[in-house]
């Protein structure tokens, strides 16, 4: 069994060695908020009509059509602006 001095250390030496690296996690979790930020942004747009906002999960977001993701955001549209 290990001292617990020398488990604290290696948890600091793993933290410290890892410093200034980008977490992978870390990264998408702040790209599906630029997607969401960058939707809603889309959806408030009175002038935008479904076929604009399909063609920005397509082209912007490379969401394939049946996709949870792609199904998902075309939901979020039907829910916020209806069918049309």
């Amino acid at each position: 069994m290990e001292k617990k001095k020398d488990v604290d250390l290696r948890q600091v030496m793993a933290e410290e060695g890892s410093r200034g690296r980008r977490h992978p996690s870390r990264a998408a979790t702040l790209e599906r908020a630029r997607r969401i930020s960058k939707a809603a942004a889309v959806l408030a747009n009175k002038e935008c009509d479904k076929r604009e906002y399909l063609r920005l999960l397509r082209e912007d977001f490379e969401l394939q059509e049946g996709s949870p993701e792609f199904q998902d955001f075309e939901r979020a549209w039907t829910e916020y602006r209806g069918k049309s």
